[in-house]
C-alpha cells in the first residue's frame, strides 16, 4: 500500500500540488496527475546524534587541554628549575558513544515537518527533522526533468517547527521548539554555521506557528506558543513587543491571516474554540465554540494518554488547519476548520459585524490528515488517512448557492497522483506520525 500524504498545499495558480510523504517531497500537475518534481532527504537520521557526539569530543578536548596546562603551570611553580614535563593528566580522550535512545524513547523519524510557498511562488520552503534544517527549493516548471532545485540547506541549533516569509519575500522567518525565531536570506545559496545564527526574538515556551503581517506599510511578527500566548512584535526590530493577544487557555497551533482582511487573525489550538482578532488593535472580536459541533466526530483516540486519563476526562480537541475563502457569487466570507484526526470539515460564515455562524459540517468516511485550498477554483483537496494503493486524495467543491461543501468525483486524478507516490509500506504500523498537534498539550501529574 501507499503511505498517506502528510502535508499538502497548492500554489496560487491552482495547477500544482505540493505534497510530503515521509522524507519525500513531490510536486504534481493537478490536471493530469503527472509528477513534475521530487526530492528525497537522504541525510542519516542519526545526524543530530552524531553532532552531539562531535560537540562532546570538542568539549572534552578543551577540558583536557585546560587541565594539562594547569598541571604544567603547577609543576613549574613548585620546581622552577625543572624542565616542563608533560602531566600524567594528559591521556587519550575516551571517545563518547553516539547517544542511543533508551527503552520507551520515541523513535527517530526522518520526515518533512512543515511546508510553505513564498508569496511570489518562486520558492518552496520546508523543514526537516533529520538534521534540524530549513530547506529552500527554487521552483522552475520549465525544467521538465525536475521542477525542484535545492539551493540551500541551513541547519539550526534547535529543531525548527514553523516557517514564514517576509512581505517582500526576501527573508525566511523560522520558529523553533526552543522558543526562538531566526531569519535567513531566501535567495542566498550559502548556508552558515548554526553557531553564528542569532535569534531575532524568543519566547519562554516552544513555538508552534509564526506569521508575518503588515499594517500601514509596517511589518510585524506574530508568534504562537505552547503556553497559550500570541505575541505581536515589530519587525525587524523584534525586541519591541507591541502587545500580547490573551484569550487562549491551551496551546496555540494555528495562526491564519485572511487575504480578504489582513487586519484579522484567526487562531486555534488545544482549546474548545477558535478566536477572531484584530491583531493590530489587540481586540478579541469573537470566540467560536467547537465542542458541540465536533463532539460526534471524536473517538477514544482523542482521550488523554493512559497515565493522565481520569474518569471525567474529555475527548480533546486540537486544531490542525484553518483556511478562509470568499464565495465568488455572494461575496460571503467563509472560515474552514479542520480538527486533528477527525472525519469532518467545519465551515463557518464571518459576518461584517465579526460574528461567526456555523453553516455546514462535511462528514466523510475517513480521518483527514491535511487539507488545502485552490483559491483559483474554490476546490479543497484533502489527504486521506486510508490504507490504499490508488485513493489517497479527495476533492471538495464549495456550493456557491448554499455555502456548503460537496465531494467532487476526481477519482482518476486521485489515482494518478497516488500511484506516482513511490513510498510503499507493508502495513499501517509503518506509517510515519500523521497526528502530532495534540502532543503540544501540557499535562499535569496532579
Amino acid at each position: 500500500m501507499k503511505h498517506p500524504f502528510q502535508i499538502i498545499t497548492t500554489d496560487k495558480s491552482g495547477k500544482h500540488l505540493f505534497a510530503t510523504v515521509k522524507n519525500n517531497l513531490q510536486v504534481f500537475d493537478l490536471e493530469s496527475g503527472r509528477q513534475l518534481g521530487s526530492w528525497v532527504d537522504d541525510v542519516d537520521i542519526n545526524t543530530s546524534l552524531k553532532k552531539q557526539q562531535e560537540e562532546k569530543i570538542k568539549a572534552l578536548e578543551a577540558q583536557q587541554e585546560e587541565l594539562t596546562q594547569t598541571s604544567e603551570d603547577t609543576e613549574l611553580e613548585n620546581d622552577p628549575s625543572s624542565k616542563k614535563q608533560k602531566s600524567n593528566i594528559s591521556k587519550a580522550i575516551k571517545v563518547p558513544k553516539i547517544p542511543v535512545p533508551g527503552p520507551g524513547a520515541p523513535p527517530i523519524y526522518n520526515y518533512i515537518r512543515a511546508l510553505t510557498l513564498s508569496k511570489d511562488q518562486k520558492f518552496l520552503i520546508g523543514i526537516t527533522d533529520s538534521d534540524k534544517s530549513v530547506l529552500i527549493f527554487k521552483i522552475d516548471f520549465e525544467n521538465t526533468d525536475n521542477c525542484l532545485t535545492l539551493i540551500k540547506r541551513q541547519a539550526f541549533p534547535k529543531r525548527p517547527c514553523a516557517v514564514s516569509t517576509s512581505i517582500d519575500d526576501k527573508t525566511v522567518v523560522v520558529a523553533d521548539k526552543f522558543g526562538d525565531v531566526y531569519t535567513m536570506d531566501i535567495d542566498s545559496e550559502k548556508s552558515i554555521d548554526e553557531k553564528e545564527l542569532s535569534p531575532l526574538l524568543g519566547h519562554v515556551s516552544m513555538l508552534s506557528d509564526v506569521k508575518i503581517a503588515e499594517h500601514s506599510g509596517k511589518q510585524f511578527i506574530l508568534t504562537g506558543d505552547r503556553d497559550e500566548h500570541i505575541r505581536v512584535s515589530n519587525y525587524p526590530k523584534s525586541y519591541v513587543v507591541k502587545h500580547w493577544l490573551f484569550g487562549h487557555r491551551e496551546f496555540v497551533s494555528s495562526l491564519h491571516i485572511p487575504e480578504f482582511n489582513t487586519d484579522l487573525l484567526i487562531s486555534g489550538g488545544g482549546d474548545e474554540f477558535i478566536c477572531l482578532w484584530n491583531w493590530y488593535n489587540n481586540e478579541l472580536l469573537s470566540k467560536v465554540p467547537l465542542r458541540d459541533l465536533i463532539q460526534p466526530f471524536l473517538t477514544d483516540s482523542h482521550l488523554p494518554p493512559d497515565r493522565f486519563l481520569k474518569e471525567d476526562s474529555k475527548r480533546e480537541i486540537s486544531i490542525s488547519k484553518i483556511l478562509t475563502c470568499v464565495n465568488p457569487k455572494s461575496n460571503d466570507k467563509l472560515i474552514i476548520v479542520l480538527c486533528e484526526n477527525t472525519n469532518c470539515v467545519l465551515l463557518f460564515e464571518l459576518k461584517d459585524d465579526f460574528s461567526i455562524t456555523h453553516k455546514f459540517t462535511l462528514k466523510v468516511d475517513y480521518s483527514i490528515i491535511d487539507i488545502c485550498l485552490d483559491l483559483s477554483s474554490g476546490t479543497f483537496i484533502a489527504s486521506k488517512d486510508i490504507e490504499s494503493n490508488d485513493d489517497l486524495l479527495e476533492f471538495y467543491k464549495l456550493n456557491n448557492d448554499s455555502n456548503t461543501l460537496e465531494i467532487v468525483e476526481r477519482s482518476d486524478l486521485s489515482k494518478a497522483i497516488t500511484q506516482t507516490n513511490n513510498c510503499e509500506v507493508e502495513s499501517r504500523d509503518q506509517f510515519y506520525p500523521l497526528y502530532y498537534i495534540n502532543s503540544l498539550r501540557k499535562r499535569s501529574e496532579h
